[in-house]
């Protein structure tokens, strides 16, 4: 009998909230256009870093912690002269197992972030103006990593509850970037 991983479970089962959020970020091929998708980011990704400060970290995830990149995008829209939008997305489960399906999203974020990153750089940005935050992220790829093995590990786990905390940090990303 062949067990699937929970990565692949919760990649399976969030895809079409994984394709509405790539759908809803689209593509920046100007500074303007780059600039939206900055104040989109940060209204999703700061809520989400800034409760992170008060969780109580479960012992499966060990001295791991993920990667926060709000202070780079806050120099990032500084670097730009872009304000950043004071609208609040819905808040995300960050308890129990929905924890393990917050940080699923946030961290996976990395793999998308490379690719980005290449468009930043495309019309003028870089890891050291503008882009920061998508530097660290696409760096973070041992992070990454090191999530997903501790992921397989945990027990007990509950997957609903994961696949909860996952839906969930999708739809605050869509909402962020206008989708509904």
């Amino acid at each position: 009998m062949q067990i699937t991983s929970r990565r692949w479970l919760l990649r399976e089962r969030t895809a079409e909230a994984h394709a509405a959020v790539d759908a809803a970020i689209g593509g920046f091929h100007d500074l303007p256009s780059y600039g939206n998708y900055l104040r989109a980011i940060a209204a999703f990704r700061r809520p989400i870093e800034d409760r992170l400060n008060s969780v109580a970290w479960p012992e499966a995830l060990l001295d791991w912690r993920p990667a926060r990149v709000s202070e780079a995008i806050a120099a990032d829209l500084a670097d730009l002269g872009i304000r950043p939008d004071a609208s609040r997305p819905q808040q995300v489960p960050l308890e129990g197992d929905s924890l393990f399906g917050t940080l699923y999203v946030l961290e996976g974020s990395a793999l998308g972030a490379r690719l980005l990153l290449a468009r930043a750089e495309s019309i003028g940005l870089s890891a050291g103006f503008g882009a920061r935050h998508l530097a660290l992220l696409g760096s973070n790829i041992d992070g990454w990593r090191g999530f997903l093995a501790r992921l397989e590990q945990v027990e007990p786990f509950d997957l609903e509850m994961a696949l909860e905390g996952s839906l969930a940090t999708f739809h605050s990303a869509r909402l962020a970037f206008g989708a509904t």
